[in-house]
């Protein structure tokens, strides 16, 4: 594992490198709208977060999620999960039923493909999931659901984009394990998931990911995430920006979560991003890089702390979680901050600063200059069940 002063070297190294080569920047900004949450009914309407989603005909659809309807974990309550399949119809300004998932699920990935989308992995309240399913629209409005070939293991938390109708996913946690697994399939003509080359460094778990295509080139890059720790390694926030050369089978180093304005890191655990104009990639949300590491890093210790006794260890998580999950909304910082990673710079850019994307486990979709930021956490534990309507502009 590299550590973090030899990582901002390398990266530093290789910003400056590209921006010698390349400095136009287009000006972006985004004009939000809020959606309105009518047809939302029962514990849906208290928001959930890590939804499927996708953009199908033009039509907004979101599916599955999870959230506390009750009492939060540590007082006795158990996470909801949700099969309803929901479409948001424009016109009449409300959300309506048109299907059900197989499993009430959360936490999988949701990736564009030619006539729909795929839904892939997640868990529900008992188990990881390796299905894969193709959402598309009947010529009636429901929602039709096409079995996929199963993932090779099963998969969560994880991370995926497209290049065309190849899905590519990683990360995440794979059989329950912090993962650095790495796959790609054709939604029109594999009759099953690839293995490619494991990504560099830290497993990644909630990292987000991105395809760009430039000068003939395809790149997948995966951005962020988190590892809880191990017996050997502390837990630590994934702090470099990895890119996957297609064509060459190979991952490198393209930058580092930098802040613009104060060089200071910042966290893409439970963000959402897109690309734009095949140059830059678009980050929203996210939990604050400082108090997740001290949150995680104080469980850890917990956990690992072999001078005290179960039962200790239970009463001293329990106290962890009634400070840690009580605090108020402003107290836990999700980024505000719109950013831009230009790939061709390696540099970042803060576009926007909106509470309207202060979320962690939102779940993005987006259609050329046009995205949905869906939903997601307010705080551990709090979600939010309003959806914002983005159009990104630029001069």
């Amino acid at each position: 594992m590299l550590s973090l002063s030899i990582l901002t070297i390398l990266c530093t190294a290789w910003m400056l490198s590209c921006t010698a080569h390349h400095n136009t920047k287009k000006e972006m900004k985004i004009t939000w709208t809020k959606l309105t949450t009518n047809g939302l009914h029962g514990d849906l309407a208290k928001g959930v977060s890590a939804a499927y989603a996708a953009l199908l005909r033009g039509q907004l659809i979101v599916a599955g999620g999870a959230n506390f309807p009750g009492k939060l974990g540590f007082e006795g309550g158990l996470k909801a999960y949700y099969n309803e399949i929901m479409l948001y119809d424009p016109t009449k300004k409300e959300w309506t039923l048109i299907g059900h998932l197989p499993d009430s699920s959360a936490y999988g990935v949701s990736v564009p493909v030619s006539g729909g989308a795929l839904w892939i992995g997640g868990n529900s309240a008992s188990q990881s999931l390796k299905s894969v399913y193709k959402i598309s629209l009947s010529q009636t409005g429901t929602a039709e659901l096409e079995p996929f070939p199963e993932l090779p293991a099963s998969m969560d938390n994880f991370a995926g984009c497209a290049i065309g109708d190849t899905a590519f996913i990683g990360g995440g946690n794979v059989n329950g394990n912090p993962a650095n697994t790495f796959y790609c399939m054709d939604a029109k003509t594999d009759s099953g998931w690839t293995a490619l080359p494991d990504f560099p460094g830290l497993p990644r778990v909630q990292p987000v990911m991105a395809a760009i295509e430039q000068h003939n080139r395809k790149f997948v890059y995966l951005l962020g995430g988190f590892f809880g720790g191990d017996p050997e390694n502390k837990p630590a926030m994934a702090s470099d920006v990895l890119r996957y050369d297609v064509t060459a089978r190979r991952w490198e180093t393209a930058g580092c979560l930098a802040d613009d304005k104060t060089g200071n890191p910042f966290s893409l655990t439970g963000a959402a991003a897109m690309p734009v104009d095949n140059r830059y990639i678009l980050c929203l949300g996210g939990v604050n890089h400082g108090i997740f590491l001290e949150a995680i890093t104080a469980q850890y210790n917990i956990a690992h702390n072999a001078a005290i006794t179960t039962d200790e260890r239970k009463q001293q998580n329990l106290e962890f979680s009634r400070h840690y999950m009580t605090q108020p909304i402003e107290y836990y910082r999700f980024n505000p901050e719109c950013r831009i990673f230009d790939t061709l710079t390696g540099e970042w850019k803060t576009i926007d600063v909106t509470p309207h994307t202060a979320r962690a486990g939102a779940t993005l979709v987006f259609s050329g200059k046009e995205v949905y930021a869906i939903q997601g956490e307010l705080k551990p534990g709090v979600r939010s069940p309003e959806t914002w309507k983005g159009k990104i502009s630029q001069k």
